[in-house]
């Protein structure tokens, strides 16, 4: 297909049925991403215990995946479950990235994630 290839999943209920080609898919990612080369934070759209597993959110300057409701630190050690967090200073995840993931897309967990 000219101009990029064609995603056809769970993004194109995002984008009403328009599904869209990879090199657009990643500038409106890239920009998501960063601000002036930042890592940009987003508000978090309702309440964290509700975010869909894979979902990023930023605390005190650490990340932490959210999966069933609880939350993941990385650390040298690997993941480690927090529990549930109420609150957070913003999102992490782009903004099209949690909408794909609350279409359907399931991303891949680590296996520390999935089996606690």
């Amino acid at each position: 297909m000219p101009g990029g290839v064609r995603f056809d999943g769970p993004e194109r209920e995002v984008r009403r049925g328009v599904a869209p080609f990879a090199p657009e898919m990643d500038a409106v990612l890239h920009e998501e991403r960063l601000d002036h080369g930042r890592k940009r934070l987003h508000a978090v759209p309702g309440n964290v215990s509700e975010l869909p597993d894979g979902g990023v959110i930023a605390i005190a300057s650490e990340a932490y995946t959210i999966a069933q409701g609880r939350a993941f630190r990385w650390s040298a050690q690997g993941y480690e479950g927090i529990g549930e967090i109420s609150r957070a200073d913003g999102l992490l995840t782009p903004p099209s990235t949690l909408l794909a993931i609350r279409a359907g897309f399931r991303p891949l967990l680590h296996p520390a994630i999935e089996t606690s």
